[in-house]
């Protein structure tokens, strides 16, 4: 009598095997698929996270606040021109629908200096986009890996307050096979 297995016990091992690498397998790439993911959205949220900060440092230094509504253009000589020279565009407060700030930047050795932040809509691709004096073009502050659906700014009552304020609302998604939406919400009190 020979010891050894039987042909049916050896195919029923290496099915029992072959069924759970296959598992193993799955379960891996899932998990792989999943940290790609989370580095994905943890890298366009530092990165949404980023421009907040800085237009939050800008404003909570900045006075003669104003709100640009409707779509903001693309050129933003016109907007700072006129408000260094005129004032026009500053001071004027909005309730709904602000596409864009300007305002006077109050930092140590910034000689009037204006800054705008606007939305801009590139076709569906939306991003943050800042431009200050002698600026001919704005500049994305969002990178592309981040969809920005839309970017609001309320600036109540300028009269009723004596500290003005400045609400920032975004919209966004990061992209991939299932987008990952997310809104940010703040209120910067200018420090002027």
């Amino acid at each position: 009598m020979k010891k050894g297995f039987t042909l049916i016990e050896m195919m029923v091992a290496v099915s029992i095997f072959v069924i759970v690498a296959m598992i193993t397998t799955g379960a891996l790439i899932t998990i792989s698929d999943v940290n790609r993911k989370a580095q994905a959205i943890k890298i366009a949220m530092d990165n949404v996270s980023f421009a907040m900060d800085s237009m939050v440092t800008n404003l909570r230094e900045g006075s003669r606040f104003g709100c640009l509504t409707g779509p903001v253009a693309d050129n933003p000589t016109g907007y700072l021109t006129s408000a260094a020279s005129s004032g026009t565009f500053l001071d004027n407060e909005c309730t709904s629908d602000g596409q864009g700030v300007i305002f006077k930047s109050e930092r140590v050795g910034s000689v009037a200096n204006y800054i705008i932040y606007r939305f801009k809509n590139n076709g569906g691709k939306g991003s943050i986009q800042k431009a200050s004096t002698g600026s001919t073009q704005y500049v994305d502050l969002t990178s592309p890996e981040v969809n920005i659906k839309s970017l609001l700014f309320y600036i109540p009552s300028l009269s009723l307050s004596p500290t003005p304020r400045v609400v920032i609302v975004i919209e966004g998604e990061v992209p991939g096979k299932t987008p990952t939406k997310f809104n940010l919400q703040t209120t910067v009190k200018a420090n002027f």
